[in-house]
Protein backbone atom coordinates (compact mmCIF):
# COMPACT_ATOMS: atom_id res chain seq x y z
CA UNK A 1 0.00 0.00 0.00
CA UNK A 2 2.87 2.40 0.21
CA UNK A 3 4.33 2.06 -2.82
CA UNK A 4 0.59 2.16 -4.19
CA UNK A 5 0.34 5.82 -2.24
CA UNK A 6 4.37 6.88 -3.52
CA UNK A 7 3.22 5.90 -7.14
CA UNK A 8 -0.25 8.02 -6.99
CA UNK A 9 1.58 11.15 -5.41
CA UNK A 10 4.28 10.57 -8.66
CA UNK A 11 1.13 10.10 -10.98
CA UNK A 12 -0.44 13.91 -8.91
CA UNK A 13 3.37 15.76 -9.71
CA UNK A 14 3.75 14.45 -12.91
CA UNK A 15 -0.23 15.52 -13.57
CA UNK A 16 1.12 18.82 -12.24
CA UNK A 17 4.03 19.19 -14.18
CA UNK A 18 2.40 18.29 -17.37
CA UNK A 19 -0.02 20.74 -16.90
CA UNK A 20 2.20 23.64 -15.99
CA UNK A 21 4.69 23.00 -18.96
CA UNK A 22 1.78 22.53 -21.48
CA UNK A 23 0.19 26.09 -20.50
CA UNK A 24 3.59 27.79 -20.81
CA UNK A 25 4.24 25.74 -23.79
CA UNK A 26 1.60 27.91 -25.17
CA UNK A 27 3.22 31.42 -24.96
CA UNK A 28 7.09 30.66 -24.65
CA UNK A 29 8.92 27.91 -27.04
CA UNK A 30 9.19 24.53 -26.39
CA UNK A 31 12.60 23.77 -25.72
CA UNK A 32 13.14 27.30 -23.69
CA UNK A 33 9.59 25.78 -21.06
CA UNK A 34 11.61 22.38 -21.09
CA UNK A 35 15.39 23.96 -20.49
CA UNK A 36 14.70 26.36 -18.18
CA UNK A 37 12.45 24.13 -15.80
CA UNK A 38 14.89 21.14 -15.90
CA UNK A 39 17.70 23.40 -14.73
CA UNK A 40 14.85 24.19 -11.78
CA UNK A 41 14.55 20.88 -11.07
CA UNK A 42 18.53 20.50 -11.28
CA UNK A 43 18.51 22.97 -8.71
CA UNK A 44 16.50 21.34 -6.34
CA UNK A 45 17.94 18.05 -6.40
CA UNK A 46 21.16 19.77 -6.00
CA UNK A 47 19.95 21.09 -2.84
CA UNK A 48 18.29 18.24 -1.41
CA UNK A 49 21.52 16.44 -1.72
CA UNK A 50 23.38 18.72 0.04
CA UNK A 51 21.29 18.89 2.81
CA UNK A 52 21.06 14.71 3.36
CA UNK A 53 25.11 14.64 2.64
CA UNK A 54 24.32 12.64 -0.35
CA UNK A 55 27.16 12.16 -3.93
CA UNK A 56 27.45 10.64 -6.65
CA UNK A 57 26.23 6.46 -7.20
CA UNK A 58 28.44 3.62 -7.35
CA UNK A 59 29.69 3.33 -11.43
CA UNK A 60 26.54 0.90 -12.01
CA UNK A 61 24.54 2.98 -10.79
CA UNK A 62 25.77 5.83 -12.37
CA UNK A 63 25.48 4.44 -15.49
CA UNK A 64 21.87 3.63 -15.50
CA UNK A 65 20.95 6.79 -14.20
CA UNK A 66 22.71 8.13 -17.12
CA UNK A 67 20.76 6.20 -19.54
CA UNK A 68 17.48 7.55 -17.58
CA UNK A 69 18.42 11.10 -18.33
CA UNK A 70 19.55 10.45 -21.39
CA UNK A 71 16.22 8.73 -22.29
CA UNK A 72 14.00 10.71 -20.18
CA UNK A 73 15.20 13.98 -21.60
CA UNK A 74 15.06 12.42 -25.47
CA UNK A 75 11.36 11.40 -24.76
CA UNK A 76 10.32 14.26 -23.45
CA UNK A 77 11.65 16.11 -26.09
CA UNK A 78 10.14 13.81 -28.78
CA UNK A 79 7.14 14.14 -26.69
CA UNK A 80 6.76 18.10 -26.54
CA UNK A 81 7.95 18.48 -30.83
CA UNK A 82 5.04 15.50 -31.42
CA UNK A 83 2.35 18.01 -29.74
CA UNK A 84 3.22 20.98 -31.66
CA UNK A 85 2.97 19.66 -34.78
CA UNK A 86 -0.02 16.83 -34.16
CA UNK A 87 -3.08 16.93 -31.66
CA UNK A 88 -3.27 15.42 -28.45
CA UNK A 89 -5.62 12.63 -29.61
CA UNK A 90 -3.34 11.39 -31.19
CA UNK A 91 0.00 11.85 -29.62
CA UNK A 92 -1.22 11.69 -25.99
CA UNK A 93 -3.01 7.88 -25.75
CA UNK A 94 0.40 6.67 -28.39
CA UNK A 95 2.55 8.39 -25.62
CA UNK A 96 1.19 6.83 -22.49
CA UNK A 97 1.91 3.34 -23.49
CA UNK A 98 5.77 3.81 -22.67
CA UNK A 99 4.40 2.07 -19.53
CA UNK A 100 4.49 -1.38 -21.49
CA UNK A 101 8.85 -1.31 -21.13
CA UNK A 102 8.72 -1.35 -17.43
CA UNK A 103 5.53 -3.78 -17.27
CA UNK A 104 7.64 -6.41 -19.27
CA UNK A 105 10.25 -5.78 -17.47
CA UNK A 106 8.71 -6.66 -14.13
CA UNK A 107 7.10 -9.70 -15.79
CA UNK A 108 10.48 -11.08 -17.15
CA UNK A 109 11.97 -10.51 -13.96
CA UNK A 110 9.89 -12.85 -12.16
CA UNK A 111 7.27 -10.67 -10.65
CA UNK A 112 3.80 -11.82 -9.46
CA UNK A 113 0.95 -9.86 -10.55
CA UNK A 114 -2.07 -12.05 -10.82
CA UNK A 115 -5.69 -11.83 -11.81
CA UNK A 116 -6.33 -8.73 -10.12
CA UNK A 117 -3.20 -6.95 -10.55
CA UNK A 118 -3.46 -7.96 -14.48
CA UNK A 119 -6.64 -6.15 -14.68
CA UNK A 120 -6.30 -3.31 -12.71
CA UNK A 121 -3.45 -2.52 -15.31
CA UNK A 122 -5.71 -2.91 -17.91
CA UNK A 123 -7.65 -0.58 -16.29
CA UNK A 124 -5.48 1.87 -16.13
CA UNK A 125 -3.46 1.67 -19.24
CA UNK A 126 -7.31 1.85 -20.87
CA UNK A 127 -8.33 5.02 -18.89
CA UNK A 128 -5.24 6.59 -19.60
CA UNK A 129 -5.94 6.27 -23.16
CA UNK A 130 -9.44 7.15 -22.85
CA UNK A 131 -8.84 10.50 -20.75
CA UNK A 132 -6.20 11.86 -23.01
CA UNK A 133 -8.31 11.51 -26.32
CA UNK A 134 -9.83 15.12 -27.38
CA UNK A 135 -12.68 15.97 -29.47
CA UNK A 136 -11.17 17.66 -32.47
CA UNK A 137 -13.47 19.95 -34.62
CA UNK A 138 -13.93 19.62 -38.11
CA UNK A 139 -10.80 21.87 -39.21
CA UNK A 140 -8.91 19.63 -37.06
CA UNK A 141 -10.03 16.21 -38.33
CA UNK A 142 -9.61 17.71 -42.02
CA UNK A 143 -6.05 18.99 -41.27
CA UNK A 144 -5.24 15.54 -39.48
CA UNK A 145 -6.36 13.40 -42.81
CA UNK A 146 -4.99 15.86 -45.25
CA UNK A 147 -1.12 16.19 -43.53
CA UNK A 148 -1.65 12.20 -42.09
CA UNK A 149 0.65 14.23 -39.11
CA UNK A 150 3.05 11.01 -39.93
CA UNK A 151 5.70 12.52 -38.23
CA UNK A 152 3.88 13.41 -34.92
CA UNK A 153 2.79 9.68 -34.83
CA UNK A 154 6.70 8.55 -35.35
CA UNK A 155 7.80 11.28 -32.44
CA UNK A 156 4.77 10.32 -29.97
CA UNK A 157 6.10 6.31 -30.66
CA UNK A 158 9.60 7.28 -30.20
CA UNK A 159 8.45 9.63 -26.64
CA UNK A 160 6.86 6.25 -25.84
CA UNK A 161 10.01 3.98 -25.96
CA UNK A 162 11.82 7.02 -24.19
CA UNK A 163 8.99 7.02 -21.14
CA UNK A 164 9.20 3.69 -21.15
CA UNK A 165 13.31 3.00 -21.00
CA UNK A 166 13.42 6.08 -18.02
CA UNK A 167 11.19 4.16 -16.12
CA UNK A 168 13.08 1.04 -16.29
CA UNK A 169 16.50 2.57 -16.50
CA UNK A 170 15.64 5.06 -13.28
CA UNK A 171 14.40 1.90 -11.34
CA UNK A 172 17.58 -0.20 -11.46
CA UNK A 173 19.77 3.15 -10.50
CA UNK A 174 17.54 3.96 -7.73
CA UNK A 175 18.10 0.59 -6.13
CA UNK A 176 21.92 2.09 -4.92
CA UNK A 177 20.82 5.30 -3.51
CA UNK A 178 17.55 7.40 -5.14
CA UNK A 179 19.10 10.90 -4.33
CA UNK A 180 21.92 9.72 -6.24
CA UNK A 181 20.50 8.50 -9.23
CA UNK A 182 18.21 11.39 -9.75
CA UNK A 183 21.03 13.70 -9.54
CA UNK A 184 22.91 11.83 -12.23
CA UNK A 185 19.83 11.90 -14.34
CA UNK A 186 18.71 15.20 -13.73
CA UNK A 187 22.56 16.50 -14.51
CA UNK A 188 22.44 14.30 -17.32
CA UNK A 189 19.19 15.09 -18.68
CA UNK A 190 19.55 19.41 -18.30
CA UNK A 191 23.32 19.19 -20.11
CA UNK A 192 21.40 17.26 -23.16
CA UNK A 193 18.55 19.94 -23.54
CA UNK A 194 20.22 22.80 -21.92
CA UNK A 195 22.75 22.53 -25.38
CA UNK A 196 19.74 21.92 -27.55
CA UNK A 197 18.03 25.07 -26.03
CA UNK A 198 21.68 27.32 -26.17
CA UNK A 199 22.07 26.38 -29.83
CA UNK A 200 18.81 26.51 -30.65
CA UNK A 201 18.39 29.82 -29.20
CA UNK A 202 21.86 31.49 -31.09
CA UNK A 203 20.55 29.64 -34.74
CA UNK A 204 17.51 31.68 -34.42
CA UNK A 205 18.20 34.62 -32.35
CA UNK A 206 18.27 36.91 -35.84
CA UNK A 207 15.66 36.05 -36.88
CA UNK A 208 13.28 36.15 -34.07
CA UNK A 209 14.86 39.80 -33.27
CA UNK A 210 13.72 40.68 -36.67
CA UNK A 211 10.28 38.56 -36.35
CA UNK A 212 9.36 38.25 -32.65
CA UNK A 213 6.15 36.08 -32.00
CA UNK A 214 3.42 38.00 -31.44
CA UNK A 215 2.01 37.56 -27.86
CA UNK A 216 4.70 35.56 -26.46
CA UNK A 217 5.58 36.23 -23.18
CA UNK A 218 9.27 37.10 -21.50
CA UNK A 219 11.54 34.34 -19.43
CA UNK A 220 12.13 36.95 -17.35
CA UNK A 221 8.81 37.26 -16.10
CA UNK A 222 7.83 36.77 -12.43
CA UNK A 223 5.07 34.47 -13.25
CA UNK A 224 7.06 32.55 -15.88
CA UNK A 225 9.50 32.27 -13.55
CA UNK A 226 7.61 30.94 -11.13
CA UNK A 227 5.88 28.56 -13.39
CA UNK A 228 9.40 27.58 -14.38
CA UNK A 229 10.15 26.33 -10.68
CA UNK A 230 6.79 24.25 -10.00
CA UNK A 231 6.93 23.28 -12.99
CA UNK A 232 10.99 21.69 -12.60
CA UNK A 233 10.73 20.99 -8.86
CA UNK A 234 7.32 18.42 -9.01
CA UNK A 235 8.96 16.76 -12.36
CA UNK A 236 11.92 16.60 -10.18
CA UNK A 237 9.46 15.41 -7.19
CA UNK A 238 8.00 12.77 -9.22
CA UNK A 239 11.00 11.16 -10.75
CA UNK A 240 12.04 10.28 -6.57
CA UNK A 241 8.62 9.22 -5.31
CA UNK A 242 8.35 6.67 -8.30
CA UNK A 243 11.69 5.73 -7.65
CA UNK A 244 10.52 5.39 -3.71
CA UNK A 245 7.69 3.50 -5.05
CA UNK A 246 9.42 0.87 -7.60
CA UNK A 247 11.98 0.11 -4.91
CA UNK A 248 9.43 -0.60 -1.98
CA UNK A 249 6.77 -2.18 -4.43
CA UNK A 250 6.19 -4.21 -7.80
CA UNK A 251 8.23 -2.44 -10.46
CA UNK A 252 5.52 -3.30 -13.06
CA UNK A 253 2.24 -2.18 -11.15
CA UNK A 254 4.22 0.77 -9.39
CA UNK A 255 5.23 2.28 -12.80
CA UNK A 256 1.41 1.32 -14.04
CA UNK A 257 -0.09 3.83 -11.50
CA UNK A 258 2.82 6.77 -11.81
CA UNK A 259 1.36 6.52 -15.63
CA UNK A 260 -1.52 7.72 -14.97
CA UNK A 261 -0.23 11.41 -14.93
CA UNK A 262 -2.15 12.55 -18.01
CA UNK A 263 -5.31 11.81 -16.12
CA UNK A 264 -4.19 14.23 -13.49
CA UNK A 265 -3.50 16.91 -16.65
CA UNK A 266 -6.78 16.35 -18.32
CA UNK A 267 -8.71 16.81 -15.05
CA UNK A 268 -6.48 19.95 -14.42
CA UNK A 269 -7.23 21.38 -17.44
CA UNK A 270 -10.88 20.79 -16.46
CA UNK A 271 -11.32 22.13 -13.70
CA UNK A 272 -8.25 25.10 -13.67
CA UNK A 273 -9.00 26.24 -17.40
CA UNK A 274 -13.01 24.89 -17.70
CA UNK A 275 -12.24 22.82 -20.05
CA UNK A 276 -15.01 20.47 -20.53
CA UNK A 277 -14.30 16.82 -20.56
CA UNK A 278 -15.99 14.38 -23.05
CA UNK A 279 -17.75 11.31 -22.61
CA UNK A 280 -14.96 9.09 -23.74
CA UNK A 281 -12.21 11.47 -20.95
CA UNK A 282 -14.65 10.85 -18.12
CA UNK A 283 -14.94 7.11 -18.78
CA UNK A 284 -11.43 7.08 -18.63
CA UNK A 285 -10.81 9.13 -15.58
CA UNK A 286 -13.51 6.43 -14.13
CA UNK A 287 -11.48 3.28 -15.39
CA UNK A 288 -8.12 5.03 -14.15
CA UNK A 289 -9.82 4.99 -10.44
CA UNK A 290 -11.33 1.49 -10.90
CA UNK A 291 -7.71 0.67 -12.42
CA UNK A 292 -5.92 1.85 -8.98
CA UNK A 293 -8.28 -0.25 -6.91
CA UNK A 294 -7.64 -3.10 -8.36
CA UNK A 295 -3.87 -2.72 -8.20
CA UNK A 296 -4.05 -1.78 -4.29
CA UNK A 297 -6.15 -5.28 -3.84
CA UNK A 298 -3.19 -6.80 -5.07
Amino acid sequence: MTALLFALASALAWGISDFLGGYLSRRLRTITVIALSQMCGLAAIVCACALTGKGFPSETASLFAFGAGLTGAAGLGAFYQALSIGTISLVAPLAATGVVVPVLAGLLAGEAVGLIGIAGMFCAMSGVILASISNPGPHQRLSVEVQAHRASIILAILAAIGFGAFFTLFHTAATEGLLEAALVQRITSVALLGSAWIIMTWRDRQSLEAHPAPGQLSPRSIWVMVGMVITGVFDMLANILYGEASITGLLSLTAMVSSLYPVITVLLARFVLLERLGGLQQTGVGLALVGIVLISLK
